[in-house]
C-alpha cells in the first residue's frame, strides 16, 4: 500500500475515486464527487494505492468559503485496518486546521441497500472537534461541522 500526494487527478484516478464515492457514501450523494471538486481551490489529494495502481482510499483538502475543508473515503473491504486513521494523518501533517461536514445519524442508505454508518465516532476518536452549532441541513445531507486543530488534542 502507498500514498500518492497530487494537486491535480488523473483521468483514471477521477473515475476510480468516483465510482468509490458513489459506492461507499449514501445513496442520496451519488454522483456528486465531480461537484465537490468544482466548487473549490487549491486541492491536496492523498490516495491511497495498493498494487495495480487500484485506489482504495483517498482523502483531499481544499479550499472554500474561507476556510480549509477535507473529505475523506476508504473502501468498505479496506475499514478497520488503519487505513483511514493513514489518511487522517496526512491530511494532519499536510495542514493544521482543517474542517468538514460529517452525517452524523445512521438513517441514509447505501446505493447496495445497506446503512450508511455514521463515521463521527472515528473522527471524535482522532481528536476532532464536533461543532455541534454548526449544521448542514439539506433534503440531500444532514451533517455536523467538525474541525481539527493542531495542539487541540483532548486528552
Amino acid at each position: 500500500m502507498r500514498v500518492i500526494h497530487t494537486e491535480q487527478l488523473s483521468k483514471n484516478q477521477h473515475q476510480q475515486i468516483d465510482i468509490l464515492w458513489n459506492k461507499e457514501y449514501p445513496k442520496n450523494l451519488m454522483n456528486r464527487f465531480s461537484m465537490l471538486l468544482a466548487d473549490a481551490k487549491h486541492y491536496r489529494h492523498f490516495i491511497l494505492e495498493k498494487e495495480q495502481n487500484i485506489i482504495v482510499g483517498w482523502a483531499v483538502l481544499f479550499d472554500t468559503e474561507n476556510e480549509t475543508r477535507f473529505s475523506i473515503l476508504v473502501a468498505e473491504s479496506y475499514k478497520g485496518k488503519g487505513l483511514g486513521c493513514q489518511l487522517i494523518g496526512e491530511l494532519k501533517k499536510a495542514c493544521p486546521i482543517f474542517y468538514g461536514w460529517v452525517i452524523d445519524h445512521n438513517n441514509d442508505m447505501k446505493d447496495d441497500g445497506s446503512i450508511y454508518h455514521s463515521p463521527l465516532p472515528f473522527y471524535v476518536k482522532l481528536n476532532f472537534q464536533v461543532l455541534h452549532d454548526q449544521r448542514l441541513e439539506t433534503p440531500i445531507i444532514s451533517a455536523v461541522k467538525v474541525k481539527w486543530q493542531a495542539g487541540n488534542h483532548l486528552v
